[in-house]
């Protein structure tokens, strides 16, 4: 690597802000992603460097491709360099809502950008990705109200890393007032951590105009220490090495980052390489790709093959996606079930499924899936290392040979599907907590369906219509320990076979009455099968409640079963 194009020097972040420079992240570029520990963390160095009088603190390096000076681009420390920016808004906000709007006016210019005489909005020093860049500027440098910041964070469904830049505003407005409390002169307090932060927080800048070389020494970085995720490594490797195809290396990149959105992508790159090439751990993942990659358009093809396959995985976690558009509603229902279970090793399999067979036979591969993930995760609790090299020579055989129907598929897997004896031996003695009200209430919906032959009534999958009922409650009166004389009830109360779906409504009114009462108030005014039954005990003990599992578990067998 030719050093006449690299320049590397210590300086203060009132250095790398104050001036001309702008900063902007790339859009392949990862987003926003500090917790709170993260952010707490740099408040402590602030902090502490200022009450313990200390000359300077060094909190890492900052790497830019400074090509087109005055803007650099953020090719490492894109992280540290946005949560200082959010920090100066909170003191530029502080000061402004205490009334000292010079301190505020000056805050903002030396560190977030000058105002825009037209249009009234401050031109940023920073520009983040294309993620968050919008969100950025009109929630954090345009300054929203406090509670419209907070009522923003507590919003359900919203963009991860966006959520985290808004919590890590409120993190630092909080300690700042904390701060101001304590010490009493907020102007004292503001200028000091302004003061603290232009001067005494230090970084490396290394500065290089040549942009592979920039990714490079990013991966050099990388090997002296920093944490980094194998994702933002290959990200730097492909860059580095993609030559006359950067660009459109960069673009597909940035594709796959956006599209990606709740997923890992390093998981995401990993299950693609399980499915395509081989069995790898995400320790070994980088090399493996650092060694057959090798040409410009090896890197291209790669990535290439990467955006398509990431529209396909990322609809695995999303039963709405477009991809299942043209899919009826039980494969929609049987995507549900995988993420209910909390099994994503399949992927592989799913991924060389959707790219080479018919969409019938799709169908048919992932309702084999979800009833193998049920089986030997859910209610067997096998161990799932073994599964995920089973899944990766199944994804293999798949693209290989390209089977036309789902039994040669079965056959690959068929010694990891737990037999009939061994499945409901684990059914049996299965336990639910209150962590997995969702697992039971399906596992019981599906149960009754099988008890009523049909589907009309099942568990809503919000339990806003049916719920899950303890038949023995949590908090048991002395009514229901009479059959429990011999045995402790703790061990039964989440047991299956106590538990059954009711009316909400009802479930509401019954509370911790005894047995007798529960059957004539609620169990009787049930539609459902599963809990009709119950009417049949005189009593409700640990014999009842054995026998009741024991017939799920045969109901279950037959349920949870292929036809090969």
């Amino acid at each position: 690597m030719p050093t006449s194009s690299i320049d590397s020097r210590l300086m203060s972040f009132g250095e790398l802000f104050i001036g001309n420079n702008s900063y902007s992240v790339p859009s392949f570029q990862r987003d926003y992603s500090w917790t709170e520990s993260q952010v707490e963390q740099l408040w402590n160095d602030i902090t502490e460097t200022l009450d313990e009088k200390r000359s300077e603190h060094f909190i890492g390096s900052v790497v830019v491709n400074n090509s087109k000076k005055p803007e650099l681009m953020l090719i490492d420390g894109q992280q540290r360099v946005t949560t200082i920016s959010i920090l100066m808004c909170v003191l530029r906000n502080i000061a402004k809502e205490k009334g000292d709007d010079q301190l505020a006016q000056t805050i903002s210019n030396k560190y977030l950008g000058s105002l825009n005489l037209r249009t009234r909005k401050t031109e940023s020093k920073l520009v983040l990705n294309d993620r968050n860049n919008q969100f950025y500027q009109e929630y954090i440098v345009e300054s929203k109200a406090i509670t419209e910041l907070r009522d923003f964070s507590k919003k359900r469904n919203i963009d991860k890393s966006n959520k985290l830049i808004v919590d890590a505003y409120l993190f630092m407005y909080q300690q700042v007032q904390n701060r101001i409390e304590k010490l009493g002169d907020f102007v004292e307090v503001l200028i000091e951590l302004e003061e603290c932060i232009r001067d005494k927080l230090v970084s490396i800048l290394i500065s290089v105009a040549d942009e592979a070389n920039s990714y490079l020494i990013f991966e050099t970085l990388n090997d002296r220490g920093l944490d980094l995720s194998v994702a933002d490594l290959l990200k730097n490797y492909l860059f580095s090495r993609a030559s006359d195809k950067i660009k459109e290396v960069q673009k597909k990149w940035g594709e796959i980052n956006l599209l990606s959105n709740r997923l890992e992508l390093t998981k995401f790159i990993r299950h693609y390489w399980l499915s395509k090439y081989g069995l790898v751990t995400e320790k070994d993942l980088y090399r493996k790709i650092a060694e057959k990659l090798r040409t410009s358009s090896e890197i291209f093809d790669f990535v290439n093959q990467l955006r398509e396959a990431v529209e396909i995985y990322s609809a695995f976690e999303n039963s709405q996606s477009s991809v299942w558009d043209s899919y009826d509603s039980n494969l929609k229902k049987d995507i549900d079930r995988l993420n209910l279970f909390k099994v994503s090793q399949c992927y592989s399999v799913l991924l060389a499924a959707k790219e080479c067979l018919t969409d019938e036979l799709f169908t048919k591969v992932l309702r084999m899936i979800v009833i193998l993930s049920f089986r030997y995760n859910v209610i067997c609790k096998y161990n799932p290392s073994k599964l995920e090299s089973a899944y990766c020579k199944t994804a293999k055989y798949i693209r290989d040979n390209k089977p036309k129907s789902a039994k040669p598929i079965f056959e690959q897997l068929k010694e990891f599907y737990p037999v009939d004896a061994d499945f409901e031996k684990a059914f049996v003695d299965k336990s639910f907590t209150p962590s997995d009200t969702k697992l039971a209430r399906y596992i019981l919906s599906e149960i009754n369906s099988h008890y009523m032959g049909h589907k009309e009534l099942i568990a809503n999958p919000n339990g806003t219509e049916l719920n899950l009922e303890h038949i023995l409650p949590q908090k048991p009166s002395d009514k229901w320990l009479v059959e429990f004389s011999n045995t402790d009830p703790n061990q039964y109360i989440y047991r299956l076979g106590n538990l059954t779906l009711l009316d909400s409504s009802v479930n509401r009114k019954v509370g911790n009455t005894s047995f007798e009462d529960k059957s004539a108030k609620a169990f009787s005014n049930s539609q459902l099968e599963i809990t009709k039954e119950i009417l049949k005990c005189e009593v409700w003990g640990a014999k009842e409640i054995e026998e009741r599992q024991n017939k799920m578990a045969k109901a279950a067998c037959k349920i949870w079963s292929f036809n090969y």
